[in-house]
């Protein structure tokens, strides 16, 4: 093939590879995930008991979805991936708004489809986009591509929070077909499925764009008994070389010490918005406002990837989550946002170099993988912390909850809540200090 029509494929894919992760990561139910359960008549335990299959479902596919790409092709899993997140939105869109049985059955099934979708894609996108340049000699671009790619993803959210909690208001859906003087209006029970519709229409259009990429590595046909041994080498292969390569391993091992703190935070983010006193009708506002900042956080990132090395880059951004954490633990009133934007910022700005590393380092017979490591490793970290989190709730209920907090009246709720934040920097601090110890340790020989 011509090298001009290689650069014209490369291109392409990158194209396909933006829309593609615009429409699949940011959905128009976001601003109102939780309320959507509920709707539906499902309960709070059924709502914890749900996401936990779904990031069970992650973990247990994440590694061999990667390697499956590395093997059949990331083509194959992202159009797997696209097709899981049409049924999962089929799913929810016919699930009855009754709270029975068949209702938590299909909010399941949803759930484990979209695990699916999320492992399946995770890697494989930024594999294709990654080796589609590489094989048109165009690999240095892949920093400005990978920032063209988060900015994009950033408006897309932000469209999608702004639009989605808007249609999930039936109010405002009669309002605005009364102003264009349509005599038709929907209920309450129809607006709550207009978010889910608009993702259902997304997930076409993802579908669309997986099925019009091309791989640009042929892959060899081999049967199904091959192909398990083949993506368990690959897994294999693709772990001991991170375990043994100090780069990569240093890389995971730093995302997981800043990711799942910060994430941490952000599942409890609705929560802090209120003890800082700021109105309800603002939080969508504000969290849209935060996705925003991935228009220009990426090109800062990618400023310091150019400029310093990844060691450097990791002991700049631990004293900016630091004082992140330190600032929210005092849930100052208003002014409280600020420290919440270093959190934000620090997480994007991690994002961004990891997969630039990370892409950089890994051999392209191994990458989808490499990268789902990445999407492991977090999730597990994630995880634990959040157990450790639900320990600390309790373990603070049980010392007792004093009458003032930080010199502020609260209820009990609000009161356990802004002690807890008060454990999050001193707990990063140690994650840190072990994160260190043990990669020198690892490491000592080097």
């Amino acid at each position: 093939m011509k090298t001009k029509d290689i650069s014209k494929i490369a291109q392409r894919n990158l194209s396909l590879f933006i829309c593609f992760r615009m429409l699949f990561n940011a959905r128009f139910y976001y601003p109102v995930y939780a309320l959507i359960f509920l709707e539906h008549g499902l309960s709070w335990e059924d709502f914890g008991i749900l996401n936990a299959i779904w990031a069970l479902t992650i973990i247990i596919l994440e590694v061999p979805s990667g390697a499956l790409a590395d093997t059949l092709g990331r083509k194959k899993l992202l159009v797997l991936a696209a097709i899981c997140m049409v049924v999962e939105m089929v799913a929810l869109l016919f699930a009855p708004m009754n709270g029975s049985e068949y209702v938590f059955l299909l909010f399941a099934l949803n759930r484990i489809v979209s695990g699916l979708a999320e492992a399946a894609a995770s890697g494989a996108d930024e594999a294709l986009a990654y080796d589609s340049l590489k094989e048109a000699g165009l690999e240095k671009n892949w920093g400005k591509a990978l920032e063209k790619a988060q900015r994009f993803t950033s408006l897309a959210f932000f469209f999608a929070m702004m639009t989605g909690s808007a249609f999930y208001d039936s109010s405002f859906i009669n309002s605005c077909l009364n102003g264009l003087g349509i005599n038709f209006s929907i209920t309450a029970e129809t607006a709550v499925k207009a978010p889910i519709f608009l993702t259902f229409i997304s997930s076409l259009v993802v579908l669309g764009a997986a099925l019009a990429m091309k791989d640009p590595f042929e892959t060899e046909k081999m049967g199904a008994w091959e192909t398990m041994k083949l993506s368990f080498r690959k897994t294999v292969e693709a772990g001991s070389w991170i375990w043994k390569t100090p780069l990569p391993f240093g890389i995971l091992l730093a995302a997981m010490a800043l990711d799942n703190v910060i994430r941490q935070f952000l599942t409890i983010a609705s929560a802090y918005w209120n003890v800082i006193e700021l109105p309800l009708a603002t939080f969508g506002l504000v969290a849209s406002g935060m996705s925003l900042m991935g228009v220009f956080i990426p090109r800062f990132a990618r400023l310091l990837a150019d400029r310093f090395s990844p060691n450097q880059n990791f002991f700049l951004l631990c004293p900016l989550l630091f004082v992140g954490l330190y600032g929210i633990s005092y849930a100052f009133p208003y002014w409280g946002i600020v420290p919440a934007i270093l959190l934000y910022a620090t997480m994007q700005i991690m994002n961004y170099l990891v997969s630039r590393y990370l892409n950089e380092e890994a051999s392209s017979d191994r990458r989808a993988t490499v990268l789902s490591f990445r999407g492991l490793s977090t999730n597990l970290s994630y995880g634990a912390v959040s157990i450790l989190y639900s320990g600390l709730i309790a373990w603070i209920k049980t010392e007792g909850i004093p009458a003032q907090v930080m010199g502020r009246k609260m209820n009990e709720q609000d009161a356990v809540f802004v002690q807890s934040l008060g454990w999050f920097p001193w707990y990063f601090i140690i994650t840190l200090i072990l994160v260190v110890i043990f990669y020198r340790l690892r490491f000592r020989k080097n």
